[in-house]
């Protein structure tokens, strides 16, 4: 049976004039990020700069969103990238290759991309009447957010929405601090400068109304 995903499409932003290395290292990002998400997660690389992850968790989009936009920004020698999410159902297919996935959420994905501004980051989209206007601005809003990050806040931000990140707030700072080098209260002060607390309660707003499901390969 058909099953509701996230789908994200993305293509590198200035690919065409990064060295091919600097692109491999986006792409590197980019798969990572997608096995640490989850075990089901599933990426596919398309023409060079292009991608796709699939997430069997579709309240986990904004929050997958954001952890590969910091991780990209918090390398300085690594192309950025642009999302489309789409939500829907997909249909069955026999392999994890997304390349020959098919169904409403990928349609809803690839159309979001193409409609994108240029100077924007995140959009959503899903099968007609799904996603309402205030979802699309609160995508709209969090890409122009993390268009903002400098590189020392997106590697604060990187390490706070790690998915082995503790869930007590003041342990996971902690944790930050460790890795960074820095005391907690400078790992605060980045956070605070780049909007995280806004940023997490849109994440939370989407895993409320997306429920977590029993995944399945």
């Amino acid at each position: 049976m058909p099953r509701a995903v996230a789908i994200l499409t993305g293509d590198l932003i200035g690919s065409t004039e990064a060295p091919p290395e600097a692109v491999e290292r986006s792409m590197r990002i980019l798969a990572d990020c997608a096995r640490e998400i989850g075990p089901h997660t599933d990426f596919t690389r398309f023409q060079g700069d292009g991608w796709q992850m699939r997430l069997v968790q579709p309240g986990d989009c904004l929050w997958a969103c954001l952890l590969i936009l910091a991780r990209l920004r918090a390398q300085t020698d690594a192309p950025g990238t642009r999302i489309a999410v789409g939500i829907g159902e997909e249909y069955p297919t026999n392999g994890r290759d997304l390349s020959t996935a098919m169904g409403p959420a990928f349609t809803a994905s690839g159309r979001a991309l193409e409609q994108m501004k240029p100077d924007r980051l995140l959009a959503i989209d899903g099968p007609k009447g799904s996603i309402d206007a205030f979802r699309k601005l609160a995508f709209l809003i969090a890409g122009d957010l993390a268009g903002r990050w400098s590189v020392s806040q997106a590697e604060a931000i990187a390490l706070k929405l790690d998915p082995d990140s503790p869930a007590d707030k003041r342990e996971a700072n902690e944790r930050v601090a460790q890795a960074l080098g820095i005391t907690r209260q400078a790992v605060d002060a980045r956070l605070k400068a780049a909007d995280y607390h806004l940023l997490d309660e849109m994440m939370l707003a989407f895993l409320a109304a997306y429920p977590q499901t029993e995944a399945t390969p």
